[in-house]
């Protein structure tokens, strides 16, 4: 049986044949429809742009903004700093992208059924156990800041965010102290999600709104100046969600909506966020029905690249949701909404959901997608079929345009790698995950993890290393994945 996390924390059991996060499960051996509208694997000839479906909720006390300010640049900004149309005179001077931060090498790994958090090392000749703590109570989400060495913890049932400052190795021989207490602090409703924009000392966070029910949450923006003091700048509804991220350089912050299926964009500079025009409907692009819900989870926005990412969990429709933004950076007094206005390309992934599943590469299930600043290769944690039922599987794409998959292990159609549990080094029988995962992109590895059973059998984190050229395979000390707590759902790679 898998277990999958539900926002309101409780946990019910899904049967393996396909489980969304609404509870509905697709029948055995179901095909792909494809209803209307654009295949999902076919690149867009046209861009989604912000001012599609009205009908999703909003705050009366956030305002909106086309993006479309008089003398602001609209079209798309090259990354690295310079602009369609340089020599026109009144455009704004578009900003920088900063340079990735490299990774130090050491993942942290939280649970919802016990109060550890545990790390281990990704620098080193083998993946090795670091050590753990006691948070004092059960996880719901982590995120990390590469930049200032930090590390952010959400612990729904407790109703309060931690803040730690973590050690930064020089190499696999440096011992890391273990992480240091900040700050933390308490809200009135339980905290479900928690992203950082390293660049300007800000936190994010998504809590439950009691007032709005099932269709709002409050969103609390948090100034990081003095971690050891965090300061709430700012509490708004904005509506529910689970699927969200934050591109720091662009002070931008992106949401999906999953009863309205769109996507929200906001401009975070100021105090409060400011919406960025009318949401995008994602299914205009993504069209394709089944007796699945429709679910982009995870959703990514990767700056270097102006792309988003989406594991999209739909059954045998599932696969890996890529669409392109504007990529202008706004520059010092600038929002986003000044130097582009919001839009999504769809871009290919190698999934044609017009083809039979049973003639083409699938997957019954998606996770998380993993990006990374310094290349352009893509993993995504997912399920496949591996002859009895589907098992987490770890996929590699590749492409700077649509993406290819690669080989990986070839255990399922001749692409992705299967999580297996070992032996003494002897695989013996296949894992089940709940897609928590992070990347290691600086050593080239890829951590995720392996759910535990409901009779209290611990977790496990394996390990996938990965070539610049995209080939991947597991890395294990001695055949065998390392051990975690109960119920491994948070992943951090710092």
């Amino acid at each position: 049986m898998v277990w999958t996390r539900m926002l309101s924390s409780c946990l019910l059991v899904c049967a393996v044949a396909g489980c969304s996060d609404d509870g509905v499960v697709a029948a055995d051996g179901e095909t792909a429809q494809n209803t209307s509208g654009p295949d999902s694997g076919a690149t867009a000839s046209d861009s989604f742009t912000a001012g599609g479906s009205s009908g999703g909720p909003t705050d009366p006390t956030v305002a909106s903004s086309a993006g479309d300010t008089d003398g602001a640049a609209t079209g798309d900004a090259d990354p690295t700093g310079g602009s369609d149309d340089s020599g026109s005179s009144g455009e704004p001077t578009p900003g920088t992208l900063p340079e990735p931060e490299a990774t130090a090498g050491v993942a942290y790994v939280a649970h919802f059924l016990s109060n550890e958090l545990r790390w281990y090392r990704t620098d080193g000749d083998a993946p090795t156990a670091g050590g753990a703590i006691d948070l004092g109570d059960v996880t719901h989400d982590t995120a990390i800041d590469r930049v200032n060495d930090r590390l952010v913890v959400a612990q729904d049932v407790a109703r309060r965010v931690l803040l730690f400052s973590l050690d930064r190795p020089e190499g696999p021989e440096d011992v890391i102290d273990d992480p240091a207490p900040l700050g933390s602090i308490d809200l009135a409703t339980a905290p479900r999600f928690v992203r950082v924009d390293p660049y300007h000392e800000r936190l994010y966070i998504l809590a439950d709104d009691t007032r709005g029910g099932t269709n709002m949450m409050l969103l609390s923006t948090v100034d990081l100046a003095d971690p050891q003091m965090p300061i709430v700048i700012s509490e708004v509804a904005v509506p529910a969600s689970t699927s969200w991220d934050v591109d720091g350089p662009r002070q931008l912050l992106v949401l999906f909506h999953g009863q309205t299926d769109e996507v929200f964009a906001y401009d975070v500079r100021g105090d409060e966020p400011v919406q960025l025009g009318e949401p995008v409907d994602l299914r205009v692009p993504y069209p394709e029905e089944n007796s699945t819900a429709f679910q982009p989870r995870a959703l990514t926005l990767d700056p270097w690249n102006a792309r988003l990412y989406a594991a999209r969990s739909q059954s045998a429709n599932s696969e890996l949701i890529v669409m392109e933004y504007p990529a202008a950076v706004p520059g010092d007094g600038q929002g986003y909404g000044d130097v582009a206005q919001f839009s999504l390309e769809a871009v290919a992934d190698p999934f044609d959901l017009s083809v039979d599943i049973a003639k083409r590469p699938g997957i019954l299930d998606a996770f998380t997608p993993l990006p990374s600043p310094t290349d352009t290769l893509v993993f995504m944690t997912a399920a496949a079929w591996n002859g009895t039922l589907p098992s987490a599987t770890l996929v590699t794409f590749s492409g700077e345009g649509p993406l290819d998959l690669e080989p990986g292990c070839e255990d399922h159609e001749g692409f992705g790698c299967f999580l297996r549990e070992y032996d003494a080094g002897t695989p013996i029988g296949f894992a089940q995950t709940d897609g928590a995962a992070c990347r290691d992109w600086t050593h080239g590895v890829v951590v995720t993890t392996v759910l535990g059973s409901p009779e209290g059998e611990p977790g496990q984190v394996a390990f996938f290393q990965y070539e610049d050229d995209g080939a991947t395979g597991p890395w294990l000390s001695d055949g065998d994945n390392l051990p975690a707590a109960a119920f491994p759902v948070s992943t951090a790679c710092h």
